[in-house]
Protein backbone atom coordinates (compact mmCIF):
# COMPACT_ATOMS: atom_id res chain seq x y z
CA UNK A 1 0.00 0.00 0.00
CA UNK A 2 2.84 2.40 0.81
CA UNK A 3 4.83 1.78 -2.38
CA UNK A 4 3.06 0.15 -5.35
CA UNK A 5 6.39 0.07 -7.19
CA UNK A 6 7.58 -2.71 -4.87
CA UNK A 7 4.46 -4.73 -5.69
CA UNK A 8 5.06 -4.16 -9.40
CA UNK A 9 8.61 -5.47 -9.13
CA UNK A 10 7.45 -8.56 -7.21
CA UNK A 11 4.80 -9.30 -9.83
CA UNK A 12 7.18 -8.83 -12.74
CA UNK A 13 9.75 -11.14 -11.11
CA UNK A 14 7.17 -13.92 -10.80
CA UNK A 15 4.75 -15.80 -13.04
CA UNK A 16 2.91 -14.04 -15.86
CA UNK A 17 -0.35 -14.65 -14.01
CA UNK A 18 -0.94 -15.18 -10.31
CA UNK A 19 -4.15 -16.10 -8.50
CA UNK A 20 -4.86 -13.95 -5.46
CA UNK A 21 -6.89 -15.78 -2.80
CA UNK A 22 -6.98 -12.98 -0.23
CA UNK A 23 -10.15 -11.38 -1.57
CA UNK A 24 -13.67 -12.74 -2.01
CA UNK A 25 -14.03 -13.54 -4.86
CA UNK A 26 -10.47 -14.54 -5.66
CA UNK A 27 -9.01 -12.92 -8.75
CA UNK A 28 -6.15 -13.36 -11.19
CA UNK A 29 -3.47 -10.69 -11.66
CA UNK A 30 -1.99 -9.96 -15.09
CA UNK A 31 1.11 -7.79 -14.86
CA UNK A 32 3.17 -7.86 -18.09
CA UNK A 33 2.74 -4.97 -20.49
CA UNK A 34 2.07 -7.29 -23.43
CA UNK A 35 -0.54 -9.28 -21.48
CA UNK A 36 -2.38 -6.25 -20.09
CA UNK A 37 -2.29 -4.66 -23.54
CA UNK A 38 -3.70 -7.83 -25.13
CA UNK A 39 -6.46 -8.16 -22.52
CA UNK A 40 -7.61 -4.57 -22.96
CA UNK A 41 -7.74 -5.03 -26.74
CA UNK A 42 -10.10 -8.02 -26.40
CA UNK A 43 -13.25 -6.56 -24.84
CA UNK A 44 -15.28 -9.56 -26.03
CA UNK A 45 -13.06 -11.93 -24.02
CA UNK A 46 -12.19 -9.72 -21.03
CA UNK A 47 -15.56 -8.08 -20.51
CA UNK A 48 -16.51 -5.05 -18.38
CA UNK A 49 -20.21 -5.80 -18.04
CA UNK A 50 -19.78 -7.58 -14.71
CA UNK A 51 -18.00 -4.64 -13.11
CA UNK A 52 -14.54 -3.07 -13.34
CA UNK A 53 -13.90 -3.62 -9.63
CA UNK A 54 -13.00 -6.89 -7.91
CA UNK A 55 -16.64 -7.69 -7.06
CA UNK A 56 -19.18 -8.88 -9.58
CA UNK A 57 -21.75 -6.17 -10.28
CA UNK A 58 -24.46 -5.54 -12.89
CA UNK A 59 -23.60 -3.70 -16.09
CA UNK A 60 -24.51 -0.02 -16.03
CA UNK A 61 -23.75 3.09 -18.06
CA UNK A 62 -20.34 2.94 -19.74
CA UNK A 63 -19.27 0.09 -17.43
CA UNK A 64 -20.94 -2.37 -19.78
CA UNK A 65 -20.34 -4.19 -23.03
CA UNK A 66 -21.54 -3.45 -26.57
CA UNK A 67 -24.13 -2.55 -27.67
CA UNK A 68 -25.00 -0.81 -24.36
CA UNK A 69 -21.48 0.54 -23.94
CA UNK A 70 -21.48 1.88 -27.49
CA UNK A 71 -24.75 3.72 -26.91
CA UNK A 72 -23.85 5.30 -23.57
CA UNK A 73 -20.35 6.30 -24.59
CA UNK A 74 -21.70 7.98 -27.74
CA UNK A 75 -24.24 9.82 -25.60
CA UNK A 76 -21.58 11.65 -23.56
CA UNK A 77 -18.40 11.66 -25.63
CA UNK A 78 -19.05 14.95 -27.49
CA UNK A 79 -18.36 16.81 -24.25
CA UNK A 80 -14.89 15.23 -24.07
CA UNK A 81 -13.71 15.73 -27.65
CA UNK A 82 -10.41 17.63 -28.09
CA UNK A 83 -12.05 20.87 -29.28
CA UNK A 84 -14.46 20.90 -26.32
CA UNK A 85 -11.63 20.14 -23.88
CA UNK A 86 -9.21 22.76 -25.23
CA UNK A 87 -11.89 25.44 -24.88
CA UNK A 88 -11.89 24.83 -21.11
CA UNK A 89 -8.28 25.97 -20.56
CA UNK A 90 -9.08 29.62 -19.72
CA UNK A 91 -11.73 28.54 -17.23
CA UNK A 92 -9.36 26.00 -15.65
CA UNK A 93 -6.73 28.71 -15.26
CA UNK A 94 -9.31 30.98 -13.64
CA UNK A 95 -10.34 28.26 -11.17
CA UNK A 96 -6.71 27.44 -10.32
CA UNK A 97 -5.97 31.10 -9.60
CA UNK A 98 -9.11 31.44 -7.46
CA UNK A 99 -8.20 28.38 -5.42
CA UNK A 100 -4.62 29.50 -4.82
CA UNK A 101 -5.78 33.01 -3.92
CA UNK A 102 -7.36 31.49 -0.82
CA UNK A 103 -3.93 30.53 0.58
CA UNK A 104 -1.82 33.39 -0.73
CA UNK A 105 -1.23 34.62 2.81
CA UNK A 106 -1.13 31.25 4.51
CA UNK A 107 2.04 29.65 5.78
CA UNK A 108 0.94 26.01 5.67
CA UNK A 109 -1.93 24.52 3.67
CA UNK A 110 -3.04 21.30 2.03
CA UNK A 111 -2.45 20.92 -1.70
CA UNK A 112 -5.18 18.28 -2.01
CA UNK A 113 -7.85 20.37 -0.30
CA UNK A 114 -6.96 23.69 -1.93
CA UNK A 115 -6.11 22.76 -5.53
CA UNK A 116 -5.89 19.10 -6.51
CA UNK A 117 -9.44 18.25 -5.47
CA UNK A 118 -11.41 21.50 -6.11
CA UNK A 119 -10.08 22.14 -9.63
CA UNK A 120 -11.28 18.93 -11.33
CA UNK A 121 -14.48 18.64 -9.33
CA UNK A 122 -15.49 22.22 -10.09
CA UNK A 123 -14.94 21.77 -13.81
CA UNK A 124 -16.76 18.41 -14.02
CA UNK A 125 -19.66 20.00 -12.14
CA UNK A 126 -19.71 22.79 -14.72
CA UNK A 127 -19.59 20.28 -17.60
CA UNK A 128 -22.45 18.32 -16.08
CA UNK A 129 -24.41 21.43 -15.13
CA UNK A 130 -24.32 20.64 -11.40
CA UNK A 131 -24.20 23.39 -8.75
CA UNK A 132 -20.68 23.79 -7.37
CA UNK A 133 -21.44 25.28 -3.96
CA UNK A 134 -21.49 21.88 -2.24
CA UNK A 135 -18.25 20.41 -3.60
CA UNK A 136 -17.27 18.92 -0.25
CA UNK A 137 -20.53 17.01 -0.16
CA UNK A 138 -19.75 15.81 -3.68
CA UNK A 139 -16.30 14.77 -2.46
CA UNK A 140 -17.84 12.67 0.30
CA UNK A 141 -20.08 10.92 -2.22
CA UNK A 142 -17.22 10.43 -4.65
CA UNK A 143 -15.00 8.91 -1.95
CA UNK A 144 -17.80 6.56 -0.92
CA UNK A 145 -18.32 5.45 -4.54
CA UNK A 146 -14.61 4.72 -4.97
CA UNK A 147 -14.39 2.90 -1.62
CA UNK A 148 -17.43 0.78 -2.50
CA UNK A 149 -15.79 -0.26 -5.78
CA UNK A 150 -12.82 -1.71 -3.88
CA UNK A 151 -14.68 -3.15 -0.88
CA UNK A 152 -15.59 -6.77 -0.23
CA UNK A 153 -18.76 -5.50 1.45
CA UNK A 154 -20.08 -2.44 -0.41
CA UNK A 155 -23.26 -2.26 1.69
CA UNK A 156 -21.54 -0.08 4.30
CA UNK A 157 -21.47 2.71 1.70
CA UNK A 158 -25.11 2.39 0.71
CA UNK A 159 -26.25 5.34 2.82
CA UNK A 160 -24.01 7.78 0.94
CA UNK A 161 -24.93 6.14 -2.37
CA UNK A 162 -28.60 6.69 -1.55
CA UNK A 163 -28.00 10.37 -0.81
CA UNK A 164 -26.22 10.79 -4.14
CA UNK A 165 -29.09 9.07 -5.97
CA UNK A 166 -31.66 11.33 -4.31
CA UNK A 167 -29.62 14.42 -5.15
CA UNK A 168 -29.26 13.38 -8.80
CA UNK A 169 -32.93 12.45 -9.16
CA UNK A 170 -33.87 15.91 -7.97
CA UNK A 171 -31.46 17.45 -10.49
CA UNK A 172 -32.87 15.32 -13.30
CA UNK A 173 -36.37 16.55 -12.47
CA UNK A 174 -35.20 20.15 -12.61
CA UNK A 175 -33.31 19.65 -15.88
CA UNK A 176 -36.36 18.15 -17.54
CA UNK A 177 -38.28 21.28 -16.60
CA UNK A 178 -35.54 23.75 -17.64
CA UNK A 179 -33.16 22.37 -20.31
CA UNK A 180 -29.77 24.12 -20.31
CA UNK A 181 -27.67 22.19 -22.84
CA UNK A 182 -25.29 20.70 -20.25
CA UNK A 183 -24.25 17.08 -20.11
CA UNK A 184 -26.69 16.29 -17.31
CA UNK A 185 -29.45 17.84 -19.39
CA UNK A 186 -28.47 15.60 -22.30
CA UNK A 187 -28.55 12.50 -20.10
CA UNK A 188 -31.88 13.52 -18.56
CA UNK A 189 -33.49 13.84 -22.00
CA UNK A 190 -31.74 10.88 -23.67
CA UNK A 191 -33.81 8.33 -25.52
CA UNK A 192 -33.01 4.91 -26.90
CA UNK A 193 -35.22 3.30 -29.50
CA UNK A 194 -37.73 6.10 -28.99
CA UNK A 195 -37.98 5.66 -25.22
CA UNK A 196 -36.30 7.53 -22.34
CA UNK A 197 -33.31 5.63 -20.98
CA UNK A 198 -34.04 3.87 -17.66
CA UNK A 199 -33.69 6.07 -14.61
CA UNK A 200 -31.11 3.71 -13.07
CA UNK A 201 -28.97 3.91 -16.22
CA UNK A 202 -29.12 7.71 -16.18
CA UNK A 203 -28.06 7.71 -12.53
CA UNK A 204 -25.22 5.26 -13.10
CA UNK A 205 -23.91 7.13 -16.11
CA UNK A 206 -23.97 10.46 -14.27
CA UNK A 207 -22.25 8.98 -11.24
CA UNK A 208 -19.55 7.45 -13.44
CA UNK A 209 -18.90 10.79 -15.17
CA UNK A 210 -18.83 12.56 -11.83
CA UNK A 211 -16.45 10.17 -10.04
CA UNK A 212 -14.16 9.52 -13.00
CA UNK A 213 -14.10 13.25 -13.70
CA UNK A 214 -12.37 14.14 -10.46
CA UNK A 215 -10.81 11.24 -8.58
CA UNK A 216 -7.99 10.28 -10.92
CA UNK A 217 -7.06 13.87 -11.81
CA UNK A 218 -6.83 14.77 -8.13
CA UNK A 219 -4.37 11.91 -7.62
CA UNK A 220 -2.41 12.80 -10.76
CA UNK A 221 -1.79 16.31 -9.37
CA UNK A 222 -0.88 15.19 -5.84
CA UNK A 223 1.29 12.33 -7.12
CA UNK A 224 3.21 14.65 -9.43
CA UNK A 225 3.95 17.25 -6.76
CA UNK A 226 4.83 14.62 -4.14
CA UNK A 227 7.19 12.87 -6.55
CA UNK A 228 8.92 16.14 -7.45
CA UNK A 229 9.90 16.56 -3.82
CA UNK A 230 10.70 12.88 -3.26
CA UNK A 231 13.20 12.95 -6.14
CA UNK A 232 14.49 16.47 -5.53
CA UNK A 233 13.10 17.63 -8.86
CA UNK A 234 11.00 20.54 -7.64
CA UNK A 235 13.53 23.20 -8.61
CA UNK A 236 13.96 21.68 -12.06
CA UNK A 237 10.18 21.77 -12.41
CA UNK A 238 9.96 25.40 -11.27
CA UNK A 239 12.74 26.45 -13.65
CA UNK A 240 11.05 24.62 -16.56
CA UNK A 241 14.05 22.34 -17.18
CA UNK A 242 11.93 19.55 -18.61
CA UNK A 243 8.92 19.23 -20.90
CA UNK A 244 5.86 19.33 -18.65
CA UNK A 245 3.68 17.34 -21.06
CA UNK A 246 6.25 14.54 -21.11
CA UNK A 247 6.68 14.74 -17.34
CA UNK A 248 2.91 14.37 -16.79
CA UNK A 249 2.96 11.28 -19.03
CA UNK A 250 5.89 9.92 -17.01
CA UNK A 251 3.97 10.59 -13.80
CA UNK A 252 1.05 8.62 -15.21
CA UNK A 253 3.43 5.77 -15.99
CA UNK A 254 5.35 5.83 -12.72
CA UNK A 255 2.48 6.70 -10.37
CA UNK A 256 -0.78 5.76 -12.12
CA UNK A 257 -3.79 7.08 -10.16
CA UNK A 258 -5.54 3.82 -11.03
CA UNK A 259 -3.11 0.99 -10.37
CA UNK A 260 -5.49 -1.46 -12.01
CA UNK A 261 -9.00 -2.20 -13.16
CA UNK A 262 -10.79 -5.51 -13.40
CA UNK A 263 -12.39 -7.53 -16.18
CA UNK A 264 -14.30 -10.82 -16.23
CA UNK A 265 -13.39 -13.64 -18.59
CA UNK A 266 -16.16 -14.50 -21.04
CA UNK A 267 -14.49 -17.83 -21.84
CA UNK A 268 -11.54 -19.90 -20.72
CA UNK A 269 -8.28 -18.04 -21.36
CA UNK A 270 -4.69 -19.31 -21.37
CA UNK A 271 -1.88 -16.87 -20.55
CA UNK A 272 1.54 -18.46 -20.31
CA UNK A 273 1.27 -21.56 -18.12
CA UNK A 274 -1.98 -20.41 -16.48
CA UNK A 275 -5.47 -21.31 -17.63
CA UNK A 276 -8.12 -18.90 -16.33
CA UNK A 277 -11.63 -20.31 -16.18
CA UNK A 278 -14.58 -18.55 -17.77
CA UNK A 279 -16.35 -16.21 -15.37
CA UNK A 280 -13.19 -15.29 -13.43
CA UNK A 281 -12.21 -11.82 -12.28
CA UNK A 282 -8.92 -10.60 -13.75
CA UNK A 283 -6.96 -7.62 -12.46
CA UNK A 284 -5.21 -5.83 -15.33
CA UNK A 285 -2.37 -4.27 -13.35
CA UNK A 286 -1.44 -0.97 -15.03
CA UNK A 287 1.07 -0.12 -12.31
CA UNK A 288 3.10 -3.27 -12.96
CA UNK A 289 2.76 -3.14 -16.76
CA UNK A 290 4.07 0.43 -16.68
CA UNK A 291 7.24 -0.83 -14.93
CA UNK A 292 7.83 -3.79 -17.27
CA UNK A 293 11.51 -3.85 -18.36
CA UNK A 294 10.43 -5.47 -21.63
CA UNK A 295 8.45 -2.31 -22.40
CA UNK A 296 10.62 0.43 -20.86
CA UNK A 297 14.32 1.05 -20.40
CA UNK A 298 15.21 1.69 -16.76
CA UNK A 299 11.54 1.32 -15.75
CA UNK A 300 12.05 2.08 -12.05
CA UNK A 301 13.56 5.48 -12.77
CA UNK A 302 11.36 8.57 -13.06
CA UNK A 303 12.64 10.29 -16.22
CA UNK A 304 10.72 13.55 -16.84
CA UNK A 305 11.67 13.72 -20.52
CA UNK A 306 11.08 10.02 -21.26
CA UNK A 307 9.90 9.05 -24.75
CA UNK A 308 8.59 5.62 -25.68
CA UNK A 309 5.54 3.43 -25.25
CA UNK A 310 2.31 5.02 -24.08
CA UNK A 311 1.59 4.07 -20.45
CA UNK A 312 -1.47 1.90 -19.92
CA UNK A 313 -2.78 4.16 -17.15
CA UNK A 314 -5.86 5.30 -19.12
CA UNK A 315 -6.62 1.84 -20.46
CA UNK A 316 -6.92 0.93 -24.14
CA UNK A 317 -9.46 -0.02 -26.75
CA UNK A 318 -13.17 0.68 -26.49
CA UNK A 319 -12.94 1.34 -22.74
CA UNK A 320 -10.07 3.84 -22.90
CA UNK A 321 -10.71 6.64 -20.42
CA UNK A 322 -13.14 9.14 -21.89
CA UNK A 323 -11.69 12.02 -19.87
CA UNK A 324 -7.99 11.39 -20.46
CA UNK A 325 -7.36 14.63 -22.38
CA UNK A 326 -9.29 16.62 -19.80
CA UNK A 327 -7.25 15.04 -16.99
CA UNK A 328 -3.95 15.91 -18.65
CA UNK A 329 -5.08 19.48 -19.35
CA UNK A 330 -6.29 19.95 -15.77
CA UNK A 331 -2.99 18.66 -14.42
CA UNK A 332 -0.93 20.91 -16.71
CA UNK A 333 -2.91 24.04 -15.83
CA UNK A 334 -2.85 23.25 -12.10
CA UNK A 335 0.89 22.56 -12.07
CA UNK A 336 1.81 25.57 -14.19
CA UNK A 337 -0.25 27.86 -11.97
CA UNK A 338 1.19 26.33 -8.81
CA UNK A 339 4.81 26.91 -9.81
CA UNK A 340 4.05 30.45 -10.97
CA UNK A 341 2.40 31.34 -7.68
CA UNK A 342 4.50 29.32 -5.23
CA UNK A 343 7.97 28.61 -6.65
CA UNK A 344 9.43 28.24 -3.15
CA UNK A 345 6.87 25.67 -2.05
CA UNK A 346 8.04 22.97 0.34
CA UNK A 347 6.58 19.67 1.42
CA UNK A 348 5.65 19.44 5.11
CA UNK A 349 5.31 15.64 5.12
CA UNK A 350 4.14 12.80 2.88
CA UNK A 351 0.49 13.38 3.70
CA UNK A 352 -2.02 10.54 3.58
CA UNK A 353 -2.64 7.81 0.99
CA UNK A 354 -6.16 7.32 -0.36
CA UNK A 355 -7.51 4.01 1.01
CA UNK A 356 -8.72 1.80 -1.91
CA UNK A 357 -6.06 -0.78 -2.70
CA UNK A 358 -6.04 -0.40 -6.48
CA UNK A 359 -6.03 3.42 -6.42
CA UNK A 360 -2.88 5.46 -5.83
CA UNK A 361 -2.87 9.07 -4.70
CA UNK A 362 -3.07 11.31 -1.68
CA UNK A 363 -6.07 12.50 0.29
CA UNK A 364 -3.82 14.93 2.17
CA UNK A 365 -0.60 16.62 1.06
CA UNK A 366 0.47 19.45 3.42
CA UNK A 367 2.80 22.07 1.96
CA UNK A 368 4.46 25.27 3.17
CA UNK A 369 4.84 28.53 1.23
Amino acid sequence: MADPGLVANDLLAGDRVICYEGFNPRFYVVSRYKDVDAALRQPDVFVSGQGQGPKFSPASGVVSDPPDHTFYRALVQDHFQPKAISSLEPRLKEIAEEQLDTVAKEDTWDLHDVLAFPLPIRIICEILGVPTEDIWQFKKWSDASVAALAAEDASVFEDEAGKLRSYMLDLFARKRGRPDGGLLDRIAHAQRDGRPIPEQEALSLTSQMFVAGNETTTSLITNFVWRMFQLDLWQDFVEDRFDLELAITESLRFDPPLLALFRTTAREVAIGDCTIAAGSKVMTHYGAANRDPDAYDDPNAFLPNRHGKTPLSFGLGIHICLGRELAKLEARVALETLRERFPALRLVNDGMRIPPFFFWGRSKLPVRN
